[in-house]
């Protein structure tokens, strides 16, 4: 009597004999070649990752559209290259115009004072940044708008079952390379004698100076509860969602095809458009006989002219008595 037992693997589909019994492995592909350069070059992505994060935290902290703004995308553009170049994915050729624009955004949102600027400033980098990734792990030609936001929004939501990936790929990698260099644990050791030493070589020599007093005692008036844990913050948010979202774009889970959706019939939407057109070179032209050309009056005392300078609506809304500027009433 023979029995079909299916048993689910990660590598390869095989169909063996044993014993009488039909055994077929199905092969459910989990792992790529990003995923185990990731988990391979650990020792790179942890500590830069941190790096970047400290970073952020320097750059952003109570001044998120300063000047140190620009400076921050410049190094996430930098972060992202550099992962970009160790997990052996080359730079494609319409990233300049993404890496620009978001550059040229920042420099904006330090110019400006205004909340809405700064706001859709900075929705416009995080969506292009989305859009830069994603160009460089799939094939985007053939993408339109709805593709790029369901995949953007596919990219943040997944991005959350990977923020445990730095302790996963840290145990993996560390159990192969077998015990932490000796030189990680003299380091460390280093930094710990070092602290109570530089405390006491930073009263020796605030004693001496008072320029360096006065800067020694405005940092440790700095260093209170709440911006450490301010900072803390920032640098833990940001090392998880940096690693969480490079180790779910290496496994290349979002689909690259697109379905074709068009059912409808094109002539519909050619007459809309093109009557929507007639409309607006209609409404155009009378811009500019009434700006250029005319003095005609409308209605209620106000000139074609004040309508096209101030706009239908705020003009609707002036008293109608009120004559129009530069002209003469008759």
């Amino acid at each position: 009597m023979q029995e079909n037992t299916v048993v689910q693997e990660t590598n390869s589909i095989n169909q063996e004999q044993i014993s009488g019994q039909n055994v077929v492995r199905v092969v459910e592909k989990t792992e790529t070649v990003e995923t185990k350069r990731l988990q391979e070059h650990y020792n790179f992505f942890g500590p830069v990752t941190f790096l970047y994060a400290v970073f952020y935290a320097f750059c952003m902290f109570r001044n998120g559209s300063g000047i140190t703004f620009p400076f921050f995308l410049a190094g996430t553009l930098l972060y992202f290259v550099f992962s970009l170049s160790k997990l052996g994915i080359t730079l494609k050729k319409g990233s300049a115009f993404y890496m620009i624009s978001i550059l040229l955004l920042g420099v904006s949102t330090f110019c400006t004072d205004g909340w809405a600027i700064i706001g859709l400033n900075k929705l416009a980098v995080f969506l292009l940044v989305m859009c830069l990734l994603l160009n460089q792990y799939f094939d985007t030609t053939k993408w339109k708008l709805g593709k790029y936001v369901g995949s953007i929004c596919q990219l943040v939501v997944m991005s959350f079952g990977e923020l445990g990936k730095p302790f996963s790929d840290g145990k993996a990698y560390f159990r192969e390379k077998g015990k932490v260099n000796k030189k990680v644990w003299y380091g460390l050791l280093g930094v710990v004698i070092a602290l109570p030493i530089l405390l006491i070589a930073a009263g020796l020599l605030s004693s001496a100076d008072a320029v360096f007093r006065k800067m020694t005692t405005d940092f440790m008036n700095w260093i209170r509860p709440d911006n450490i844990f301010n900072v803390v913050i920032r640098v833990t948010f940001l090392f998880f969602t940096s690693y969480a979202l490079t180790s779910y774009l290496c496994k290349r889970s979002i689909p690259e095809e697109v379905k074709d959706r068009r059912k409808g019939e094109p002539v519909l939407a050619i007459t809309i458009m093109s009557l929507l057109s007639l409309l607006y070179l209609l409404f155009s032209g009378i811009q500019i006989f009434g700006l250029f050309l005319g003095k005609m009056q409308l209605p209620g005392g106000l000139y074609l002219r004040t309508v096209c300078k101030r706009g239908l609506f705020p003009a609707a809304g002036c008293q109608h008595s009120e004559p129009d500027p530069g002209i003469d009433v008759p």
